[in-house]
């Protein structure tokens, strides 16, 4: 219920754009560095209804299977473990540099926690669109590891022998050419930038892809296909293993423990990442990620002054 209640206010007091805020409003906006991305002048604007579909669609379906079954679904409880997990999205965009277009339908600007992001944090993506894309991401790459891999695992070898492992592997090497497309789509159509980056950069077609980020992201599928495998009860297997061995939790496996796992798990799958990114950005050598400033109505992120030393135009903000 307090989810809920939170959700309702939250789309009610949804903002877009930066409403004259002095610290990051550009006075003197020029035009726009790049022609829009098929013609379509509002990319934050679709990607919102796609995350807004794509959440209630999911959840909603998730929610009616678990009220047929009188029991909740078992992707339910990984989908709301990666629902808290995704509450950590705030310090992620912190750790990489992450500004999204101005445009993108937000929190408001002066609510704690969320204006930890540089810019703004996404109201749709934090109740449940970052969520569903992972959940349903690392359920694609079980099931691509079900039906090509796993049938060529020679039989006692040792990924057969450590079939987790082996899901893992799949879900990660899967997940490295899919997250890279989706990066580069999401910079190309303009969605957000990575002002700086430590890490080697790939330079395509005028966007730079920090490599680092693709491995992050290609490594939280992996984590999430492996909580979706199955054990024979019919519940998510690593869960229910970790469930059995922590003696606080007793001997009797209920869904309420199975959430209370399956969220640990998955949210110290986002905080290790972070944590070595917060090192990168504040002891480490980040380097400009970006070729134009795609937001001529939003001042530059620059928080070390790394981006004017480098001889990038301005105005900045910190």
């Amino acid at each position: 219920m307090f989810f809920i209640a939170f959700a309702i206010i939250a789309l009610v007091s949804m903002q877009t754009g930066l409403h004259g805020d002095p610290r990051t409003t550009n006075p003197n906006p020029g035009d726009a560095p790049y022609p829009p991305f098929l013609g379509v002048t509002n990319w934050p604007l679709v990607t919102s209804v796609i995350s807004a579909v794509l959440t209630v669609a999911f959840f909603g379906y998730l929610g009616w299977q678990s009220i047929r079954l009188r029991s909740p679904h078992w992707l339910l409880i990984v989908g709301i473990a990666a629902l808290f997990a995704g509450a950590l999205d705030p310090l992620a965009n912190w750790a990489t540099f992450t500004v999204f277009d101005s445009r993108v339908g937000h929190f408001p600007l002066s609510w704690p926690y969320f204006n930890i992001s540089p810019l703004l944090e996404p109201t749709l993506s934090f109740l449940g669109g970052y969520a569903s894309y992972y959940v349903l991401t690392g359920l694609g790459l079980l099931s691509i590891h079900r039906r090509f891999i796993e049938p060529r695992i020679r039989h006692n070898s040792w990924l057969d022998r450590h079939g987790f492992t082996a899901v893992f592997i799949t879900g990660f090497a899967a997940g490295l050419p899919l997250n890279a497309l989706m990066q580069f789509i999401w910079l190309k159509v303009g969605l957000f930038v990575y002002t700086e980056a430590a890490g080697p950069v790939v330079h395509i077609a005028g966007r730079q892809l920090p490599v680092l980020m693709v491995i992050y992201d290609s490594v939280l599928f992996a984590v999430v296909a492996l909580l979706c495998v199955r054990d024979d009860n019919g519940r998510p297997a690593v869960v229910a293993k970790l469930a059995q061995r922590l003696p606080a939790l007793g001997s009797r496996i209920t869904t309420a423990r199975l959430m209370v796992v399956a969220t640990a798990v998955l949210m110290t799958a986002v905080l290790l990442p972070i944590a070595v990114f917060s090192m990168l950005r504040v002891g480490g050598d980040p380097k400009p990620a970006y070729d134009m400033w795609p937001y001529p109505t939003v001042k530059v992120y620059d928080p070390y002054g790394d981006l004017e030393r480098a001889g990038k135009p301005g105005p900045f903000y910190r």
